[in-house]
Parts: C-alpha cells; sequence; structure tokens
C-alpha cells in the first residue's frame, strides 16, 4: 500500500505562483511574454500562473516525448501543439518538475535557435540534487526532494492529478 503525504497546500501553492508571476513580470519589464508550457504536467501550473501575470502575455504548449528505446538520454522529439513564433519574445518555459535537467537543457538549447529576446526555465518543482547536467532554474516555486510527486496536474499511473495541492507518494 502506498503512503500518501500532503507535500504542498493549496494555498501554499496559490502564494508562491502569485509571487512567481510578479517575479516573472518584473524580470520582463512591461514587455510582453510567452509561456511556454511542456505537458502534460505543468498545465495547471501554467494556466494558474498566466491569470496572475499582469501585461501581456501569451501561452503555448510542446510536448517533448523522450525515445525510451534509444540508449542516447537525448534522443528527443519535440512537438509544437499549436504555431507560434518565439523570435524577439521573451519565453518562460513552464515544467512541472526539472530532475535531471537532460530533457530541459536540450529543449531550451533548441528554443535558442529560435532567437528569442530572452529564455528562462520555471519550475514547479525542482530537484537540483538530481541533476546529472549543469542547468539553472530560473523560477521555481518549491525546491523538492526525491520523491514521487502527484496533484495539481501531476500524476501518478494517471490518477492524482485533480488534487489542488501536492502529495508525494511512497
Amino acid at each position: 500500500m502506498n503512503k500518501i503525504t500532503k507535500a504542498f497546500s493549496a494555498h501554499e501553492i496559490e502564494r508562491r505562483v502569485a509571487a512567481l508571476a510578479a517575479e516573472i513580470r518584473d524580470d520582463a519589464g512591461e514587455s510582453p511574454l510567452f509561456l511556454l508550457g511542456i505537458l502534460k504536467g505543468a498545465s495547471c501550473f501554467l494556466a494558474d500562473l498566466l491569470r496572475r501575470i499582469h501585461g501581456e502575455a501569451g501561452y503555448g504548449f510542446i510536448d517533448v516525448v523522450r525515445d525510451m528505446h534509444a540508449h542516447d538520454e537525448t534522443a528527443m522529439e519535440i512537438d509544437f501543439l499549436s504555431w507560434f513564433d518565439i523570435a524577439g519574445r521573451n519565453v518562460y518555459v513552464v515544467k512541472d518538475v526539472v530532475t535531471t535537467g537532460v530533457i530541459e537543457t536540450y529543449l531550451m538549447a533548441q528554443l535558442r535557435q529560435k532567437n528569442p529576446a530572452s529564455l528562462k526555465l520555471v519550475a514547479l518543482l525542482d530537484r537540483p540534487d538530481a541533476r546529472t547536467v549543469d542547468l539553472t532554474v530560473d523560477f521555481r516555486a518549491f525546491e523538492a526532494a526525491a520523491d514521487a510527486y502527484a496533484g495539481y496536474g501531476l500524476e501518478i499511473d494517471g490518477r492524482h492529478g485533480n488534487l489542488p495541492y501536492l502529495i508525494t507518494v511512497k
């Protein structure tokens, strides 16, 4: 039987999302900004963040699919789920959990080739202790332990994604 523990309450998440929205707006100044969410875990986080950002802000989603049969950790495919041009824009890549940093490093390198004005990484949960590459998360809601998290859009085996708070499952 799995042990479920509440890790971050809905109120804690709401407060951190509001603070992150203000930090991101301060970082971008009055310039329009673009949130680029990585599906599927970042969907709730991106929606709440977008609603809290003052001024002009757009958004889009991408899906990063890793080839699980490949021996190379960077064997990935990036699917842009709608057309958008990030050239000259302040882009904030929104991710649910950043662990090793391999996927994010690859993605950021690919996005830099599209010439954004700036490119920053935003994480709901950051696990710097699990990094295998040199990667800095520019904005994070919470630093996380080496647990499996669910809730607030994150799922474990297709479950718990509807919770308004984050849990750990051991």
